[in-house]
C-alpha cells in the first residue's frame, strides 16, 4: 500500500512497557513534524477477548494473528493514513514485524503471517526496541498478551515464548 506525505517508523519489540516509552520518546524528539503515536489495541478488540466469558474458550495463535491484522486495519484506517495524509511523522509501536517474530515463535508459518499483514503501508524506517530483563510478563504488549492467552499463567513458558519471538525479531 502506498504512503501519502507523511514518515511512518515502525518500532517493534517484545516488551509493551519499552516500546510504549520508546515510541513516546521518538515521538517527543519528532514534535516538530507534529508527531503522533499509534499503538496496538486502539480498536479495543483485544480488551473483548479478555472480557470472553470463560466458556468461549482460550483464541488460538492463529485467531490472535488474525485479530492484530484486524486491529491494524483499524489502527491503519482511523489512526496512520489520515496522519500521513497530513504529512504527520507516524509512529506506530508494535507493526508488523512483531506479529510475525511472535507468529514464528508459536510455529505459524512465516509466509502466511506476513501475507495476513501485507495491506500495511511499508514504514519508512524501522526499529526493533530492546526488551530489559525481566522475570515476569509485563501484560502490556501485544507479544506478552499472546503469551499470557498460550500460555497462562504460567510465566516460565511464557517467558520462553516472549524470548524466542524477540529472538526472531532480531533476525529480521
Amino acid at each position: 500500500m502506498k504512503k501519502a506525505g507523511g514518515r511512518l517508523v515502525a518500532l517493534d519489540g517484545v516488551n509493551g512497557s519499552a516500546l510504549d516509552a520508546a515510541a513516546r520518546a521518538l515521538g517527543q524528539e519528532h514534535r516538530d513534524e507534529r508527531s503522533c503515536v499509534s499503538v496496538w489495541d486502539a480498536s479495543a478488540i483485544f480488551n473483548e477477548v479478555l472480557l470472553a466469558t470463560v466458556g468461549a474458550g482460550d483464541p488460538s495463535a492463529r485467531t490472535l494473528i488474525l485479530l492484530y491484522a484486524a486491529d491494524l486495519a483499524h489502527r491503519i484506517r482511523a489512526e496512520i493514513r489520515p496522519a500521513l495524509d497530513a504529512g504527520r511523522l507516524v509512529i506506530a509501536a508494535p507493526y508488523v514485524d512483531t506479529a510475525i517474530a511472535f507468529g514464528h515463535a508459536v510455529g505459524l508459518e512465516e509466509e502466511w503471517v506476513a501475507e495476513v499483514l501485507a495491506f500495511a503501508p511499508t514504514p519508512d524506517s524501522r526499529e526493533i526496541v530492546d526488551s530489559p530483563k525481566t522475570g515476569a510478563l509485563d501484560n502490556r504488549g501485544f507479544v506478552e498478551f499472546c503469551c499470557r492467552q498460550l500460555r497462562g499463567d504460567n510465566d516460565k513458558a511464557g517467558l520462553e515464548l516472549l524470548k524466542r519471538a524477540g529472538a526472531r525479531l532480531k533476525q529480521r
